[in-house]
Order: structure tokens, then C-alpha cells, then sequence
């Protein structure tokens, strides 16, 4: 999404609003994969306040991300804010500035790396997601395995028999304590 800011580059204190939809395609980000199932819509306004512009905006696109628990994939509506610094020059002593080239802000670079930073680090379909069985690969959330409760059995037979006699111990009534 390209924004020409020659009217508002004139005068300190000049702002322009601006509203739209931006195309990002498909793409992997630190090893998931990351689907754009709507156009990112980006609204807000850009002023002038001397040597750099002041970019404040909002954007909301929905996501097809996958269940870091469960691997299958699920919707996600994300929604986040543009607030940034914007240059002609770019400024090593500050690098949360973006710089940009002649009259025109091209945003795709910014909504880009705030979308990145908006996106959750544990990425889960839902909160009560059950995962994986990490011994059949079942997904527990659909089925059931027996592959608990037959390691718990033969964790039970798998008991030192030198330690029988602390099961007396550790028991009151019938009951575990």
C-alpha cells in the first residue's frame, strides 16, 4: 500500500488519513507456516512533525496458523497497531525508524513487521487443546488412546520390589495421601 505524502511534506503539523487493503501473500516465519485468508485492512493517518512523519494506525487481517499442540490448523483474527517513525534518512542510532523513499510511504514493510510482532509465540487453536499423544500421535482431542493407561501399568509392574514395603508407608484407609 503506497500513500504519497507530497502535500503533507510542506508543512510541519500536516496530516493525511488514509485507508485500504493490502495483499500479503503466504509465507513461512520461523518454521510455521503463516496464511493470509483476508487482504490486511490498514487505516490511520501520517504527520508531518519536522524531520520525520509519525505513522499511527490500526490493521486487522484473519490468519491460518497452526496448533502448536494439536498441528492442525485454525482461524485466527488478528488485530494491531501501526505506530511508527518515518524518514528520508536512515538513523544507525535508531533503528525503530523506517525509512522511506521521495514523496511516497510504502507500507508493506511496516504492517509486515508489526503483524510479525503481533503474532503469538505458542500458537494453539484453543485453550483447553489436548495435543498430541506423544507416544501414538493420536490427536486427543477428537479420540482417546489406551497408551496412558498401559504405561501406567507397566510402570506399576516395573516397581523395585525393595520398595514394596513403602507402600504401607505411603498409604492411610485403602487411599494414597
Amino acid at each position: 500500500m503506497i500513500i504519497d505524502v507530497s502535500d503533507i511534506l510542506k508543512e510541519i503539523g500536516a496530516s493525511k488519513d488514509f485507508e485500504g487493503t493490502m495483499d500479503l501473500k503466504d509465507m513461512v516465519y520461523q518454521g510455521e507456516r503463516i496464511g493470509f485468508l483476508t487482504p490486511v485492512s490498514v487505516s490511520g493517518n501520517i504527520t508531518n512533525i519536522g524531520k520525520l512523519l509519525m505513522l499511527n494506525g490500526r490493521a486487522t487481517v484473519k490468519l491460518q496458523l497452526q496448533c502448536g499442540s494439536c498441528v492442525q490448523f485454525f482461524d485466527r483474527d488478528l488485530e494491531f497497531g501501526l505506530d511508527a517513525k518515518l524518514s528520508k534518512e536512515n538513523d544507525p542510532d535508531d533503528p525503530d525508524i523506517f525509512v522511506y523513499n521521495g514523496d511516497v510511504v510504502d507500507l508493506s514493510d511496516i504492517v509486515l513487521e508489526f503483524l510479525l510482532l503481533e503474532l503469538p509465540i505458542r500458537k494453539q487453536c484453543r485453550p483447553d487443546c489436548k495435543g498430541l499423544c506423544p507416544y501414538c500421535g493420536c490427536n486427543l482431542n477428537f479420540e482417546r488412546c489406551e497408551c496412558e493407561k498401559s504405561l501406567a501399568n507397566e510402570e506399576e509392574d516395573d516397581v523395585d520390589s525393595r520398595l514394596e514395603a513403602l507402600k504401607s508407608v505411603l498409604s492411610a484407609n485403602g487411599e494414597e495421601v
